[in-house]
């Protein structure tokens, strides 16, 4: 362990965490033991966490106690069943979107973190968090890491989205990302003269971890090949794919380029990570920070196996807990236990969110993310006047955003999104913006914010 990594592992993060008033580092202690638990035991505790949250919700939250009340639920009905629970209405996006401030606890007292996300359906929300939901979201990620043997402060590379809000923001993640021994790359620019300039730095900087878009990775992979250069000389440990689902053709290329295994992580922006791929192959649920449940299309559970729409309960966040939601995913619970030994319940992905790789005429590629977090500096900036968006690339360099406005600086919020289309992609593009009531669902029920008409061979 170099001087860098010591620092970041032992100074910067307890450090951090203390002034943040979080606990992640106890919390993955706790974590690192109950993942030995046997499935039962585990899902026995699951289910006391999902009794407290909807009891504790049922009585504080006013959107719930006024949804509770009017089905006739027993707000004193401590030992609930799970098929009781069935019973419950479930959450989608829109509800949460236009009842925000119902959604929150007024007797909650503690740390709050704020997060604001268009999501992988192009809806704008904005999420509240309390310190015990941070705090175990992020073990649960070091829980996932340590896996692989990854841990605070070993050298991550992460090929992520970049902020549009502003140098300051900028600033404060280079700065965060370094003092935690972390170098970070933008999404954007897939280009090979970036690449080039990506992979002389990974080199110097020698990563035990590449985290990020499969859709960002895999440009890489393909880049080295091409140029007959590999990565196994890193002696990487893991490439953790994120936010994107990935194909056996990238994370095939991916593992014979880089000389090792390539893990998925699982979650919604809404909940953050609370799936993880072990060595192994299995895909491990955190049962002791979310509850998932796999439903048909008449709302009754699927047996394992079988594909069902995935909707999540929050077992962690008392100030903002989400009950029941919809995630917008396919996915099948699995029976048995991996071979890994964790007791912690498996499952699969079957559909995920749909990003992709674009190229414009010039030949520069972009991931279709770059539209997510354009929305995020919209938001920010004009918080109602975008309520979902939809981009569409009709030829090499023309595209239609299609918006629903929301009732406030909707003209800013259209001028901001296409100016920066304009800075990151070029400005020779063509934005045709489109304004419509809703953005309607795909057959397979999910919602796109971004969708190519251009042939992938055309030039």
């Amino acid at each position: 362990m170099n001087l860098h990594e010591s620092f970041a592992k032992n100074i910067y993060w307890p450090l951090a965490q203390g002034l943040k008033g979080e606990y992640a580092a106890r919390s993955l202690q706790r974590l690192s033991a109950s993942q030995w638990e046997n499935q039962d035991e585990l899902l026995s505790k699951q289910w006391q966490l999902v009794r407290l949250t909807v009891n504790k919700a049922a009585r504080e939250v006013p959107y719930y106690r006024k949804i509770y009340t009017g089905i006739g639920w027993d707000l004193n009905h401590q030992d609930f069943s799970y098929q009781d629970f069935l019973g419950l209405p479930k959450l989608e996006k829109e509800t949460l979107r236009d009842n925000l401030e119902e959604f929150l606890n007024p007797n909650y007292k503690g740390r709050i973190t704020e997060g604001r996300t268009s999501g992988s359906t192009g809806h704008s929300l904005t999420l509240h968090y309390s310190g015990e939901h941070e705090s175990y979201s992020e073990a649960v990620r070091w829980r996932a890491k340590d896996w692989w043997g990854i841990h605070p402060g070993s050298p991550h590379v992460s090929i992520w989205g970049r902020p549009f809000t502003g140098n300051s923001d900028r600033l404060k993640q280079k700065v965060k990302s370094y003092l935690l021994n972390t170098l970070i790359f933008s999404a954007f620019d897939l280009q090979d003269k970036s690449l080039s300039r990506i992979w002389r730095k990974i080199c110097r900087f020698k990563p035990a971890i590449i985290y990020g878009y499969p859709t960002a990775i895999y440009p890489l992979a393909t880049y080295l090949k091409d140029s007959k250069k590999n990565g196994h000389h890193l002696d990487l440990k893991v490439i953790m794919l994120t936010a994107e689902s990935s194909t056996f053709q990238q994370r095939s290329l991916i593992e014979e380029v880089f000389g090792c295994k390539t893990a998925n992580e699982y979650g919604c922006s809404e909940t953050g990570g609370f799936v993880y791929e072990c060595p192994q192959g299995s895909w491990h649920i955190s049962s002791e920070i979310t509850f998932v449940e796999f439903l048909d299309h008449e709302g009754k559970p699927v047996s394992p196996g079988q594909i069902g729409e995935v909707y999540v309960t929050h077992l962690r966040n008392n100030y903002m807990p989400l009950i029941r939601y919809r995630v917008g995913d396919l996915g099948s619970p699995l029976a048995g236990k991996c071979p890994c030994g964790r007791g912690l319940p498996l499952m699969q992905v079957a559909v995920t969110k749909e990003s992709d790789v674009f190229r414009l005429g010039n030949g520069r590629s972009f991931s279709s993310e770059i539209f997510d977090y354009i929305n995020l500096a919209v938001i920010k900036a004009y918080p109602s006047s975008i309520l979902q968006f939809r981009v569409t690339q009709k030829k090499l360099h023309s595209f239609e955003v299609e918006i629903v406005i929301g009732s406030d600086n909707s003209k800013n919020g259209e001028t901001l999104f296409g100016q920066l289309m304009g800075k990151e992609l070029g400005e020779n593009i063509e934005i045709n913006f489109k304004r419509v009531p809703r953005i309607s669902r795909e057959p397979s029920g999910k919602l796109r914010y971004f969708i190519s008409e251009v042939n992938k061979d055309s030039s």
